[in-house]
């Protein structure tokens, strides 16, 4: 009889080990990819190319309207851009930035009028813009639409090259005039506005990389030439200037890595 009891004994203890084996194990925690962290300032440095496009309009000594030109130019242009980041939720991304370029954007027309023909040389000296942004957000990757104030320095040289005068045939035959090959200059800094959008991706927990498309527009950009001794040869222009530039920057995010979720099963 005890034979048979410590018997029994040992095959339940069997089967109880055999079945605990069987059972399932719990996972150990799992660390789950953290989320790209978009908060924060940033500043960065940008590079890239515009075509700008303007309609002139000229003004005599008088006020009296005297021609119409429009033209084009185009050249690179560099800079930095600084702002803040505010992740509002996990898809949805609101902030400003501010930004600053060189420019090497250059435009030459040539226009003529009753009284003869001039080279207008312009050279866009730098620009900037401040700027509010809105984006959604895709982890490390963000969609973003922004605009605002933009504003221009430009330098302008405007070289008589043929003058009407006494019954002559220019524009191609002579000019005989002392006036013909002066040359005035105007400067100055105008106001408009600015939009655009782009696409910025986080290649590393503090470093992204963007490319950008904005327009630029200025409107009433007004320009005084004025020849010593020729009174009657000042011109006053006032023009509409626009700007498509394509850009390229990388940013220095200033904030810290979230730490990976821990996830268990």
């Amino acid at each position: 009889m005890n034979k048979i009891a410590v018997t029994t004994l040992a095959l339940l203890g069997l089967t109880d080990v055999s079945l605990a084996a069987d059972l399932p194990m719990k996972a150990p925690p799992m660390l789950a990819p953290a989320l790209y962290n978009w908060n924060g300032f940033y500043v960065g440095a940008n590079v890239g190319y515009g075509w700008e496009h303007s309609n002139i309009n000229s003004f005599d000594n008088l006020g009296v309207f005297a021609d119409n030109v429009t033209g084009s130019g185009s050249g690179v242009f560099g800079g930095f851009q600084f702002g803040y980041n505010w992740q509002v939720s996990p898809n949805w991304l609101i902030g400003g930035e501010a930004d600053w370029d060189a420019s090497g954007i250059n435009r030459t027309i040539l226009g003529c009028s009753a009284t003869g023909c001039s080279y207008s040389t312009n050279q866009t000296n730098d620009f900037g813009t401040i700027r509010a942004r809105f984006g959604y957000v895709a982890n490390n990757v963000l969609f973003y639409g922004t605009g605002g104030f933009a504003f221009l320095d430009s330098s302008t040289q405007r070289a008589v090259v043929c003058v009407v005068a006494g019954g002559g045939t220019c524009p191609g035959g002579p000019s005989p005039s002392a006036l013909t090959g002066m040359v005035a200059s105007a400067t100055g800094i105008h106001v408009g506005w600015s939009a655009g959008g782009g696409i910025e991706y986080g290649f590393l927990p503090n470093w992204t990389v963007k490319v950008e498309y904005m327009r630029l527009q200025f409107h009433d950009v007004g320009s005084d030439f004025t020849y010593p001794g020729f009174a009657t040869a000042f011109r006053h222009t006032n023009a509409t200037d626009g700007y498509d530039t394509v850009k390229v920057g990388v940013n220095y995010l200033f904030n810290t890595p979230p730490a990976p979720v821990v996830a268990t099963y």
